[in-house]
């Protein structure tokens, strides 16, 4: 463990282990800083306490020092013996040096400004006593005089001021020494305290450290623990730790929430292959089902480009549908080159994935062309039900080993699904083709016609804006149609009106709408169309049948009538317009077309 933590590897605690080291250092810095200030505090506090012992004891030797002197004059003014001179002598030596060495102590007192005014003037009282008194008196007996009573007297009374003097001073130092010592107990005391506190500080932010580093280990584990649990009910919501630390604890998060990623994405693929399956169930056409299928592949697999190829009325393979980043387009596109590939992966019965095209991909000019525009790699899936097969299904991405074998299994189980729902699109397309499309000509028919008309005059309705573009009906009759089938038969009628549907569709625009109204009867719907284009349109019309008839035996004509939607009209009154028209064009002599509006005018 060590060697991992010297090696700044981390594991479970090793933060725990780095902060505990850390405030051990800390703490041994404080008590090491606080020791050394303790020393030092002590030390200063006891050498002020002590200078004023020593002011005490400078105080007393020279009292001592001045007795000493005052003992030696008076025995040798009383005896005259020369042995009281050694005191004398040595009082004043004493005396001389204990006044510099107080002097200077007294400089250093700052707590009371007057002392050393106080110690000068009391050294400068005994030097006064020395000479007016011990000297001058001890020459005056040496040279044979005597000493009056009153000059003693006076001598003892300056003497007693002195001591009086140095009482009072002594009293001074009594109270600087008291008031020293309680500095340092003071500062004892602070220092105590502060080493104290900041210990407790110290304890205070290791604990909390402590406590908040157990709770960084122990609470992922809490949460991962409830996470497993709701795993088990069902639940995969529920969130993992943030824990980002790279040791075990954070590794085993990490795995989790690869798990969790990957339940969601399993969530995710079920949830899209419900809606795929709703989806195909309800859609309502061959173009709308290949759309679904290929818009939920897309989703459940990451890809580029999707599309289903299938054989074409030639017995090659086109691509029939195709989704590409997202669009879709349903157009017919025969394969070149890459037919063989398709033959090869159907004759095998196994779908396959072609991880890097780099390294492989079918030949043919579309993907020559798709490598060259970045596709990379692909999955190709066969559409089957049982023993039918319909098709394959094509996936393919811009990055090499986009697709796993996961995604194949995935697409496999799907497949029948897919087919069954194209075969059910494909079947209800015929049916809705025979329902919308007239029998004998294949052109629309007039139930198609109906609600093609009320969808145009619903969106008439909706539009708001007064420069909005109307919409314009046609309705042709072939010109006396029962005499023709009287003369040329049934089958030959049939045969002009076929041919009049497909001029019809060559005539018209793709927008509109060329319908069978009813037997020899036809109707266009010219969306977005006004009066006099509505007419260029009839004319063309008109003119081309009249130019080409379906046999040289005989020719074909047609009266055509155009109305224009206008604002109050119904169905019928539209309708209504454009069949008067038609019968005007009749009664004024057939194959012609007459403009509505001429006749309200």
């Amino acid at each position: 463990m060590l060697s991992d933590l010297l090696g700044g590897r981390k594991f479970v605690g090793s933060g725990l282990i780095k902060m505990n080291i850390w405030f051990m250092l800390v703490f041994i810095l404080n008590v090491s800083l606080g020791f050394g200030y303790l020393v030092h505090t002590v030390k200063t506090d006891y050498q002020q306490v002590r200078q004023a012992a020593d002011l005490r004891i400078q105080l007393l030797s020279l009292e001592n020092a001045l007795v000493d002197q005052e003992t030696g004059q008076r025995g040798y003014l009383l005896t005259g013996n020369n042995e009281f001179l050694e005191p004398f002598d040595r009082g004043m030596q004493k005396y001389a040096e204990m006044s510099a060495i107080l002097l200077d102590g007294a400089a250093t007192v700052d707590e009371h400004p007057g002392f050393g005014t106080q110690i000068k003037a009391l050294i400068e009282m005994g030097s006064n006593w020395k000479i007016e008194y011990g000297d001058a008196q001890v020459r005056k007996v040496m040279s044979g005089g005597s000493i009056t009573e009153t000059e003693l007297l006076r001598s003892k009374r300056q003497f007693d001021e002195f001591r009086s003097e140095e009482a009072e001073a002594l009293k001074v130092v009594e109270r600087l020494r008291d008031e020293r010592r309680t500095t340092m107990l003071h500062n004892l005391t602070y220092l105590f305290a502060a080493v104290g506190c900041v210990f407790i500080v110290v304890q205070f932010f290791m604990l909390y450290f402590l406590q908040k580093g157990l709770t960084r280990i122990t609470l992922p584990i809490i949460q991962l623990d409830r996470a497993v649990a709701s795993y088990e009910s069902g639940n995969i919501r529920s969130k993992l730790p943030a824990y980002r630390e790279d040791n075990e604890i954070g590794r085993l998060v990490e795995n989790f929430r690869l798990m969790h990623e990957e339940m969601e994405r399993e969530k995710n693929v079920l949830t899209e292959t419900y809606r795929l399956i709703n989806m195909l169930n309800q859609t309502r056409g061959l173009d709308e089902a290949y759309q679904v299928t290929l818009e939920s592949i897309s989703s459940l697999v990451e890809c580029e480009r999707v599309s289903v190829i299938t054989q074409n009325e030639i017995r090659g393979f086109s691509i029939k549908a195709l989704l590409y980043r997202g669009a879709f387009t349903r157009q017919e596109t025969p394969l070149s080159g890459e037919e063989e590939d398709v033959y090869d992966l159907l004759r095998g019965g196994f779908s396959m994935i072609h991880a890097d095209w780099s390294k492989y991909r079918a030949k043919g000019s579309i993907t020559d062309q798709l490598f060259e525009s970045g596709i990379r790699s692909s999955m190709h899936i066969i559409l089957r039900k049982e023993a039918r097969i319909f098709g394959v299904l094509n996936l393919m991405s811009e990055k090499a080993d986009s697709f796993s074998q996961q995604d194949k299994e995935r697409l496999e189980l799907l497949a029948p699904m897919i087919v069954t729902a194209l075969d059910n699109a494909t079947e209800t397309t015929r049916i809705r083709a025979m329902a919308h499309h007239d029998g004998l000509t294949g052109i629309w028919n007039r139930r198609y016609f109906e609600e093609s008309l009320e969808n145009l005059m619903l969106s008439q309705e909706r539009d708001s804006d007064p420069d909005k573009q109307p919409f314009s009906l046609i309705l042709l009759d072939v010109d006396r149609f029962k005499l023709f089938n009287d003369t040329w038969g049934h089958s030959e009628g049939d045969l002009v009106l076929k041919h009049l549907a497909a001029l019809l569709e060559e005539c018209v625009r793709p927008e509109d709408i060329p319908a069978r109204f009813g037997g020899e009867e036809f109707a266009v719907l010219l969306p977005r169309t006004g009066t006099e284009e509505a007419k260029t349109i009839a004319e063309r019309i008109r003119g081309e049948l009249e130019a080409n008839s379906p046999s040289r035996q005989y020719k074909v004509t047609a009266s055509l009538g155009v109305a224009e939607w206008e604002d109050g009209f119904d169905r019928q009154r539209l309708i209504e317009f454009a069949d008067r028209a038609l019968y005007q064009a009749k009664e004024d002599g057939r194959n012609r077309v007459v403009d509505s509006r001429t006749l309200r005018a």
